[in-house]
């Protein structure tokens, strides 16, 4: 009778241990649906109350008093601002404060399960990578390598957790920031977007912000390129789609540090591709790829590029190129790879809406109104002109 008591025993206790581990996990995973008011300060130490979660996307209010009479900022975790970028194994959740002038206050990671936790404990947490972005403005890009120093053996977990609080900051900064320099910028880029959505391949072609060229490959059909600037998030998404723009940004994190980001559409003998033989000239003076600075970028099925490609690679030119003046992307078809005596290849120049997107330099267009005031600013000098000098001109007379 011994035997099952003691079988029932261990069966009992590995259950209760097996609901036990069970319950512990779900709990943890729903920890920003659970946040203690220590963590709140965490994110927002200046403040001295909260309320309750409210808005969308949904919010802590975070306020300089008690009586909750100056508002300060807001507190709100990166699940409740989907869609979240997943890491190596899922997306980390994330709490964060951000004041009214768009300027991170700090940052709590909640939950993750990455399999280096198993090796490495709560690498995040401990690397101090999350304090890296307290006191930085959301409209910086938090690239690693750049705007942020990466986690050691982690760059997959670093870009996400980067890249989920620059979406979610940036997202509540457009429902509740609306006069900030910020939202400002954004909303002219979302003009120039939307101006770009309207527009098919074809228009992008008529306008230039598409180039073409072919490379001839003796006895073989030729290697066709279609190339454009996708050096801003909102370009790179809406020409390849969000998801390979995303995918090929993070595998450059791991690899590119600078260099502004070309999207090369390629059809044809695509077999024949040479990444080495690419490259750009400026000015007179050749900058050759290097074999790391390129990225798959999809297989060209979503965005605008679908159906007008095969596939799509991402060059990173050389930082030393100036996108705000012409350049040229060449291809080395000399005999020997990367003498580049012989080269086909395309002029190209960001259009003006491109870099007020990128850039922020306004497009400037003379207006007939413009023209008017100038024309009139000139009849008026010339006037006082001629009055001022009308006494030496009559002097000059009578003599």
């Amino acid at each position: 009778m011994l035997q099952p008591k003691i079988t029932n025993m261990v069966f009992n206790s590995a259950l209760f241990i097996l609901f036990a581990l069970i319950n512990f996990s779900v709990l943890a995973q729903n920890e920003w649906q659970n946040l203690e008011d220590s963590w709140l300060q965490d994110a927002m130490p200046l403040a001295k109350s909260f309320s309750e979660k409210q808005g969308d996307p949904p919010v802590y209010l975070a306020f300089q008093s008690a009586d909750e009479s100056e508002l300060i900022g807001y507190v709100f975790t990166t699940p409740d601002i989907p869609p979240e970028e997943d890491g190596f194994s899922g997306p980390i959740d994330a709490l964060i404060g951000m004041n009214l002038d768009g300027e991170i206050t700090g940052v709590k990671v909640l939950f993750y399960r990455e399999s280096y936790k198993y090796v490495r404990g709560d690498f995040i947490v401990d690397s101090g990578f999350p304090e890296q972005f307290t006191g930085k403005a959301i409209a910086d890009e938090f690239r690693l390598r750049a705007d942020i120093d990466g986690i050691s053996r982690a760059t997959i977990s670093s870009w996400a957790l980067a890249r989920g609080i620059r979406n979610a900051t940036r997202r509540v900064a457009m429902a509740y920031l609306p006069g900030s320099s910020f939202v400002v910028e954004a909303n002219v880029e979302i003009d120039v977007l939307q101006t770009l959505r309207g527009q098919s391949w074809d228009g992008y072609l008529a306008s230039g912000f598409v180039k073409e060229f072919s490379v001839p490959i003796a006895g073989e059909p030729d290697l066709n390129f279609a190339l454009a600037y996708i050096g801003h998030y909102r370009l790179g998404a809406l020409l390849v789609g969000a998801i390979d723009y995303s995918n090929s940004d993070r595998t450059a994190s791991e690899m590119i540090e600078d260099g502004h980001m070309i999207l090369l559409g390629l059809t044809g003998n695509t077999s024949r591709l040479q990444q080495l033989r690419l490259g750009a000239m400026q000015n007179g003076i050749l900058y050759p790829n290097r074999g790391d600075r390129v990225v798959f970028a999809g297989t060209a099925d979503e965005g605008k590029i679908a159906g007008r490609a095969q596939f799509a690679i991402a060059l990173f030119m050389h930082p030393g190129v100036d996108i705000t003046q012409p350049f040229t992307i060449v291809y080395d078809t000399s005999e020997v790879r990367g003498e580049f005596n012989d080269y086909v290849g395309v002029d190209y120049q960001l259009p003006e809406d491109v870099l007020t997107l990128v850039m922020g330099i306004p497009a400037i267009e003379e207006s007939p109104v413009t023209q008017s005031v100038f024309s009139i600013v000139i009849l008026l000098l010339a006037l006082i002109l001629f009055v001022l000098n009308l006494p030496r001109l009559r002097a000059n007379k009578s003599g």
